[in-house]
């Protein structure tokens, strides 16, 4: 939540107006939409609903009604005493049973199957002494095993079944009351295809039909997609409706559900909520075409009412980023009198005592730092120092004390190139040598305790540059970097690069160092001597945003001070 607040704050004001104003306004039209199209799928599932249920209880009813027809065939020719006789007769010869076979019961068949086409087969199984003839008579151990043999015994109600091969079929017991206990079963197979079809003109819509016997056995399975997929919704599934919808493997489907008592099966039919939704494509891309409209209308709208009120903010956002010392120009005037307006002309008059201000603190401030350092360098007689180390460097050869001559003649180097004949301008390579010897006289100080490493570009000695830059750098390393450490020994690397048009210097030692936070401060405090902060302010008095000065350190291990600063050949480029 923070970082979504800072994201906003952080964003312009522009897109911050516009991203309001798209919010607002978005956000009760995708609603409005949102609703719109749940209202229209909500629609369409009743509407579609209704008519697959209408549909699908028009077709269940074609096929009890053919079922009706024929049980009742099947409860005709039980009580045909014409059949009864057949089958129950007590025959002397096979002349006798063949005469009443084709006379009687072959001719009564016929007719039946003439006059059904679905009936594939009709037979009798009877357990009366005759033989069997076609398919007609049977003896009753063709059945015994048979497991419907058994639902059907004792029970004189035509009973529906379905074989291994999905065949439909329903038997009866004959009711042989008279007829010596001789039992009779007739048998009946029905085409299941003609028998089925109102179903299969249902389930070639986009949806699937089971149709399932009192023990949850499949009597009937079909279903056809426009699409090619496969939506197929298992049997097993049937046992976990609970109210007209069910999910299966991330699909929805409304469900359907009628049962056949006469039959005592049980239909379902199930289709994908989805391809109902998809014939409302044409509403639902309306309704989307018109929310991107309205999108477009409102982000041309936000953008140009953004313009008109950010527009001025910016430009003077923009003045303000353009000014820095050398360059305090107001580019941007306003004639509004909203609070815009006032803040526009407010900053002019700003500006314009700004400026008043520069020309009399920012001027007098370089001049002041510039005779400053005249002072400093006044502070010293030159020509009394050098002849006072001449004769010291004398004495000392006199004596024997070479390190004493050297001390002095480093002295000589180090205030020579220091003091410059007054002038603040010197080669880098002056500078280099004023710092070597700064080095050295340090080095004997401390009893030579610390190694010193110059790699220098020779390329870059005649440049110019301002003088004292490096000598307090090298101090500071030396001070608050060698002087702190406890263990090892010293080491100090002063390097000197041209990198592109500017030249580096890099001041490393292998001291204490120091805390990311104090590397921070060390520019901006300042110290009683002559240190590091007036090395950083003389810089950028000097040559202003291009050149730098920063710290790099690692706690008890090294600190690196690296000072970059324009090439410069030409001398005179420099204002004393």
């Amino acid at each position: 939540m923070n970082r979504l607040k800072r994201f906003f704050l952080n964003l312009k004001f522009r897109y911050k107006i516009i991203l309001t104003y798209f919010l607002v306004s978005i956000i009760p039209i995708i609603i409005l939409g949102l609703f719109c199209y749940q209202q229209t799928k909500n629609l369409l599932l009743d509407q579609e609903r209704e008519n697959l249920r209408k549909s699908f209880s028009e077709a269940v009813i074609g096929i009890e009604n053919s079922a009706n027809v024929y049980s009742n065939i099947l409860d005709y020719t039980t009580f045909n005493p014409m059949i009864l006789e057949v089958i129950n007769h007590e025959y002397k010869s096979y002349y006798e049973m063949y005469y009443k076979f084709h006379n009687m019961l072959d001719p009564y068949i016929d007719m039946l199957r003439a006059l059904h086409n679905d009936i594939q087969q009709i037979t009798v199984y009877t357990s009366n002494n005759i033989v069997k003839h076609s398919d007609y008579i049977m003896p009753m151990e063709v059945i015994e095993n048979n497991i419907w043999y058994k639902e059907v015994l004792g029970k004189y109600k035509p009973q529906w079944f379905i074989d291994s091969e999905k065949n439909v079929f329903l038997a009866v017991q004959f009711i042989n009351k008279g007829y010596n206990d001789i039992q009779n079963i007739l048998y009946v197979k029905i085409n299941s295809k003609n028998f089925f079809q109102p179903l299969y003109n249902i389930s070639s819509t986009n949806c699937g039909i089971y149709v399932v016997d009192k023990n949850d056995e499949v009597v009937f399975e079909n279903r056809s997609y426009d699409d090619g997929k496969d939506y197929l919704l298992p049997s097993t599934e049937l046992k976990k409706i609970d109210g007209d919808t069910i999910t299966y493997d991330n699909i929805n489907y409304i469900l359907i559900k009628i049962d056949m008592k006469d039959l005592g099966w049980t239909a379902y039919l199930y289709k994908p909520v989805h391809l109902i939704v998809e014939s409302s494509k044409n509403i639902i891309y309306t309704v989307f075409f018109i929310m991107g409209i309205c999108v477009l209308i409102i982000l041309v709208v936000g953008y140009w009412l953004s313009y008109i009120i950010v527009n001025r903010i910016e430009k003077l956002t923009k003045n303000m980023k353009e000014m820095n010392m050398d360059h305090l120009e107001v580019t941007i005037e306003s004639n509004s009198e909203d609070e815009i307006g006032v803040l526009i002309n407010s900053f002019d008059k700003l500006i314009v005592r700004i400026k008043t201000l520069i020309q009399e603190v920012y001027k007098s401030e370089i001049s002041k730092r510039k005779y400053e350092m005249k002072a400093l360098q006044a502070q010293i007689n030159p020509h009394f120092l050098y002849n006072s180390l001449s004769l010291i460097n004398w004495k000392a050869i006199r004596s024997g004390e070479d390190e004493i001559s050297e001390m002095a003649q480093l002295l000589s180097t180090f205030y020579r190139t220091s003091l410059n004949k007054g002038s603040s301008i010197i080669t880098v390579e002056n500078e280099l040598n004023n710092t070597e010897a700064y080095v050295k006289i340090q080095s004997m100080m401390h009893n030579y305790n610390f190694d010193v490493d110059f790699d220098i570009d020779n390329k870059i000695k005649g440049y110019y540059m301002i003088n004292l830059l490096l000598q307090p750098l090298v101090e500071n390393a030396i001070c608050h970097g060698i002087d702190q450490k406890r263990n090892n020994r010293g080491k100090l690397r002063i390097s000197a690069q041209q990198k592109g048009t500017d030249i580096v210097f890099e001041i490393e030692d292998n001291g204490v160092g120091m805390k990311s936070e104090i590397c921070e401060r060390i520019l901006t405090t300042r110290t009683k001597g002559y240190g590091v902060k007036n090395v950083y302010d003389r810089i950028k008095l000097t040559y202003g945003e291009n050149c730098d000065l920063r710290f790099i350190s690692i706690p008890n291990e090294k600190t690196v001070a690296i000072m970059s600063i324009p090439v410069e050949i030409d001398k005179n480029k420099f204002n004393d």
